[in-house]
């Protein structure tokens, strides 16, 4: 099932969660960095220089306007992204972010850093138009756009196991995707946050759930 987002609505949750992991970030010290996430293997910096690479490419997304028809929606993009790096053995790409990070002499150039990447990247969303945009060999409308990494930023948020509040408007994008890869409703006693972890691997399905139990995690 695909999901169509109109480009206000993932231009206001991709803008909330770009701010809102900024603040989560900025909340740690520089030993808190260095503690771990949810994410197995890495470290909270990880996950944040993670996010700054992401961003960084993003931003040769949105200079990328297409003329072309979109090939993936703001759902199926996850589809072809895990059927494009599919693997049995996660070690090399955990490694790899491992050596991402130790680039960096400390936590501290990292988020200089972010808070550089993210404030170009904020007038990149701004000013976002009605178009068509190629990323990753992929042409998308810009609301999914947007609404993709609205998702990948708030999921990685709550990987950061912060006290920062995750925004409702991404939340609610996450909770759609999930639906619409799993072909199916979560249970409505599922709060957005709720639905976010255990639809993304980061908590598990509660006994009792159904058939949506069989199609979850619907992506990781």
């Amino acid at each position: 099932m695909g999901l169509t987002v109109a480009l206000e609505e993932g231009r206001t949750a991709c803008a909330e969660s770009i701010e809102a992991f900024v603040r989560a970030v900025d909340a740690f010290s520089e030993y808190d960095l260095l503690d771990v996430s949810r994410c197995h293997g890495w470290t909270r910096l990880d996950v944040a220089v993670h996010v700054l690479a992401g961003w960084q490419e993003m931003l040769g997304g949105l200079v990328s306007v297409d003329e072309s028809e979109p090939t993936v929606d703001a759902a199926t993009y996850w589809s072809a992204f895990a059927t494009q790096y599919a693997t049995d053995d996660p070690v090399p790409t955990l490694m790899s972010q491992r050596r991402r990070s130790a680039a960096y002499a400390r936590p501290s150039l990292a988020t200089a850093q972010l808070h550089d990447v993210s404030s170009a990247l904020m007038r990149g969303v701004q000013v976002c138009q009605d178009r068509r945009y190629l990323w990753e060999g992929h042409v998308f409308t810009a609301g999914d756009f947007l609404t993709v990494w609205a998702v990948e930023v708030v999921v990685h948020q709550l990987d950061l196991l912060s006290d920062e509040p995750a925004p409702a408007s991404a939340l609610r994008l996450a909770r759609a995707t999930i639906e619409a890869l799993a072909d199916q409703r979560v249970p409505t006693t599922w709060t957005d946050l709720d639905a976010t972890l255990i639809g993304t691997g980061r908590a598990p399905v509660p006994p009792g759930s159904g058939v949506i139990a069989g199609r979850l995690p619907a992506f990781g």
